[in-house]
């Protein structure tokens, strides 16, 4: 299936305008679930001159020193192009941190800015300002999105530094900061009531696709290869992985590929076990590094269970006290498999985790 964009119509236009406005924007959602295609969508809406967008990825970021020196090449390499260009900027802005201009013709972006890492560190503010002093220097609007914004978690004394980077950022006037993580519980509580982000940014949860567009986009993909699905079976697809998009494009392929004509209710039973065989390494792993508790727990949630302290649930799932299953619940939340929403109740982040967990491991 083509991986065109779908949908977003709403979170669309809500982006585009935060971004027009310089409204600094959070998105939130699992990993795989469009937020990259959402961002790239709004700024072709924009299409002006004077923005500049500028993009980082911390998922190989994994302490402070590396986080300065992200974000200052990704901001040279957006606004300039030349050796030339990086060594007048360098010494005109960068007073203390003094970086030196490495060119290395091996690699694609070939030009790079190497710190000294006590002088960096003595003035971080150099480099968290420097978003905003480029962007009046050059005259333009400045856009810095983040990507896995929520892997600044892992840093030595994280509060202390997101402190420092929550006020620094609160005076800029010409740099809108698009901060988007796959992590949705640490996201939330890096913007909650009491953190130092809260109310930094507007927060833009992304839904599950819309089942209507998301039927007509698959049909007619469908069609236009020549095969056919039927409206029913490809909103069959859409619920069993509760419009998830990355999900709903594999099982989508999947579906494809076994069938040569027609799609059938048999060809759409193998690919939902040929989803599960795909993505069965990964889930297995998640399963191995959990507890007996948590596992039991899990199994809980799929029977159904509502009242986990009773007596009956307790020696039934041998989750052992109330306070047991409160360190359960924290650590499923913060390994990213469960979260607690509307009332406080579990509900699984993978979808297709969650169908292989009842079938593959429960035998269900």
């Amino acid at each position: 299936m083509a991986d065109n964009f779908v949908g977003r119509k709403d979170e669309l236009a809500w982006l585009s305008a935060n971004l027009s406005n310089v409204q600094h924007t959070v998105l939130v959602a699992p990993p795989n679930y469009g937020k990259k295609s959402l961002v790239m969508s709004a700024l072709l809406h924009l299409q002006k001159d004077t923005d500049k967008y500028c993009n980082l990825n911390l998922f190989n970021v994994r302490d402070e020193t590396a986080f300065y020196v992200t974000l200052a090449n990704a901001l040279f390499r957006t606004l300039y192009t030349t050796s030339d260009e990086w060594t007048l900027t360098a010494q005109q802005l960068c007073l203390h941190t003094q970086p030196e201009v490495v060119i290395d013709e091996s690699r694609q972006n070939g030009i790079q800015l190497l710190f000294d890492e006590s002088r960096l560190m003595s003035h971080a503010d150099e480099i968290l300002n420097l978003p905003e002093t480029l962007a009046g220097l050059k005259n333009v609007r400045v856009i810095v999105c983040i990507e896995d914004f929520q892997d600044i978690e892992c840093f030595d004394d994280t509060l202390a530094f997101q402190k420092k980077l929550s006020k620094t950022w609160k005076t800029h006037q010409k740099v809108c900061y698009l901060l988007s993580g796959s992590r949705k519980n640490t996201m939330r509580d890096f913007f909650a009531e009491g953190s130092p982000f809260y109310n930094f940014a507007e927060i833009i949860p992304l839904e599950p696709l819309d089942e209507k567009l998301t039927v007509d986009y698959i049909v007619k993909s469908y069609s236009k290869s020549g095969r056919v699905i039927s409206k029913e079976f490809a909103e069959q697809i859409c619920r069993t992985v509760r419009g998830y998009p990355y999900y709903v494009q594999q099982l989508s392929h999947l579906s494809w590929l076994n069938t040569r004509g027609f799609v059938t209710e048999a060809v759409v039973s193998k690919s939902v076990e040929d989803l599960y065989d795909y993505n069965h390494r990964l889930f297995k792993m998640i399963t191995d590094a959990l507890s007996p508790s948590q596992l039991n727990y899990m199994r809980a949630v799929i029977d159904g269970v509502d009242r986990f302290s009773s007596t009956e649930s307790l020696a039934a799932y041998k989750l052992h006290s109330s306070a047991n299953i409160a360190r359960v619940r924290e650590a499923l939340e913060k390994k990213e498999i469960m979260e607690f929403g509307k009332n406080n109740k579990p509900v699984f982040i993978d979808p297709v985790f969650e169908l292989w967990f009842r079938r593959r491991y429960m035998n269900k």
